[in-house]
């Protein structure tokens, strides 16, 4: 398992008191997350969505509404998604795990697929008899291939957008629920910004809540505004949704994905306005079949983008190799 971060988990990421800056829910009806999540006994609970949701209208205008808040039923992982992560990489033998382990190139020779790989003390090669790939597809599309993979296929993995990735995510903890307390649920929707969606995001313990929102600001607006700007801005419209208190988090956190060189490809740094139509069946040839998959989470027909999506690639990929089904890739 090569890995070119120094963590595994990829677009997944806990920090804090279980914040999520990364993937923050699942929801009903998504079976391979429940089903991991029994399988490791990690406890889970329903989102925060009781109270009102406020409107930030583009004239600073503000309204509020009994709702409900669109994200009523959905689930968060207790102690941060990371938990999943962490079950599901404490099965894998520590001596076939390695962080800081850059792919940059894969090769066929004979029946084995070379893997050029770029790690801490220099270069290597591994030696596989298959490889799954489960970087976004745009990445994928920026490593050499030899020989090298069809033009259609290549043009696919190019323009599949990395889901999330042109975004950022901040996050304000405080050891009150200011919010629910004036009877809001956390939920606000901003045509101002620099927070365009904001969600009540408080773990389980009952001493630390938190607020989180996504950025309304593309990726060029907030890297010419700079961190600490973005900061200081958002907790100032915080501060106007749900008062004063808003003001002296104990902690803040920010994460822009549009700025991780292993998340987004200069492609990804404009998001796509709607969700894409996921899902990759194609014929890699060249000798490539049977050899290579590529199983990121945009991968998958049925749920991709998601956290559940990433698990059917990854299941699907597993049945391949073990001949018990799965469709192609």
């Amino acid at each position: 398992m090569i890995e070119a971060r120094d963590r595994f988990g990829g677009r997944i990421l806990t920090v804090g008191n279980d914040c999520d800056l990364g993937p923050s829910w699942f929801w009903p009806g998504q079976p391979l997350v429940a089903g991991l999540l029994e399988h490791f006994r990690i406890p889970h609970y329903a989102q925060y969505a009781d109270g009102d949701i406020l409107l930030q209208r583009a004239d600073r205008h503000i309204e509020r509404s009994s709702g409900p808040s669109p994200m009523t039923g959905s689930r968060r992982i207790q102690g941060g998604i990371n938990q999943l992560v962490e079950a599901i990489a404490a099965q894998v033998d520590n001596s076939h795990c390695f962080l800081g382990h850059v792919a940059t190139a894969l090769s066929l020779d004979g029946d084995a697929v070379i893997v050029d790989v770029n790690e801490p003390s220099g270069r290597t090669r591994v030696h596989a008899q298959h490889v799954a790939l489960a970087i976004p597809p745009r990445l994928a599309a920026e490593l050499e291939y030899t020989p090298e993979l069809p033009l259609e296929v290549m043009q696919t993995l190019a323009g599949t957008p990395t889901w999330m990735a042109g975004h950022a995510k901040f996050f304000a903890v405080y050891d009150q629920p200011f919010w629910r307390e004036k009877g809001l649920c956390g939920t606000a929707l901003s045509q101002l910004g620099p927070l365009a969606e904001i969600h009540d995001a408080s773990p389980g313990a009952e001493n630390i809540f938190s607020l989180f929102g996504f950025s309304g600001l593309d990726s060029q607006s907030r890297q010419a505004m700079g961190q600490a700007e973005f900061i200081r801005h958002a907790t100032m419209q915080l501060s106007t949704l749900f008062g004063d208190q808003a003001n002296n988090p104990q902690a803040v956190y920010f994460q822009d994905w549009s700025s991780e060189q292993f998340t987004a490809s200069v492609a990804d740094r404009r998001s796509p306005i709607r969700h894409p139509h996921y899902g990759l069946d194609f014929r890699t040839g060249t000798g490539w079949d049977g050899k290579l998959s590529f199983i990121s989470t945009e991968a998958s027909f049925g749920n991709g983008g998601l956290l559940e999506g990433a698990l059917e690639s990854g299941v699907g990929f597993a049945r391949r190799m073990t001949g018990t089904g799965g469709g192609a890739q």
